[in-house]
């Protein structure tokens, strides 16, 4: 009974430490890194900015900042790290939240992230193409003398159409 007792008191006295957020532990490095970066140093490591101490696993609401974070950095491509005992671990996104119940979370939000991004692109392509493709003239009708014509603008011609023949005024009404 004696065992048990130290025991329990054993683990109450490590439930009662404070010790960092586990939030803090993750860190994320650019997609984009070449070797004369990491030579010179001359990048930035993202965090989660966590400094909180905390007697469970997670301070407050940082399971959902680290979440967002994952999500984040996972949809960016970025390389992410997870510093435990001053080793680094890298790993992506799902593979570091799957130890976590939100996991399943953060490998739905990466996957929409990249869908939404793939999806803008896509939009951007098009717009680039539409940019690129002739417009049809707009049709203007027009009064010219006394006869009414429809044709198009051209800067400050009108542009219009007797008997097959293009003609091009500038005194025109606008009908």
């Amino acid at each position: 009974m004696a065992a048990k007792t130290a025991k329990t008191a054993q683990a109450e006295t490590t439930a009662d430490e404070l010790h960092p957020c586990e939030c803090a532990a993750y860190d994320a490095l650019p997609a984009d890194l070449t070797n004369a970066d990491l030579e010179t140093g001359d990048y930035e490591v993202f965090t989660t900015g966590c400094t909180a101490t905390t007697k469970r696993q997670f301070a407050p609401g940082h399971d959902a900042k680290l979440k967002s974070f994952l999500i984040k950095h996972g949809a960016a491509g970025n390389d992410i790290r997870r510093n435990e005992g001053g080793v680094a671990t890298s790993a992506s996104a799902e593979q570091h939240a799957a130890r976590y119940a939100f996991g399943h979370m953060v490998a739905a939000g990466v996957k929409r992230a990249e869908e939404k991004a793939a999806e803008k692109a896509r939009k951007a392509e098009e717009r680039a193409a539409r940019k690129t493709t002739p417009r049809k003239p707009k049709k203007v009708t027009a009064k010219v003398g006394r006869a009414t014509f429809t044709g198009r603008m051209d800067g400050d011609h009108f542009v219009y159409e007797v008997k097959g023949k293009e003609r091009r005024t500038l005194k025109f009404q606008a009908a």
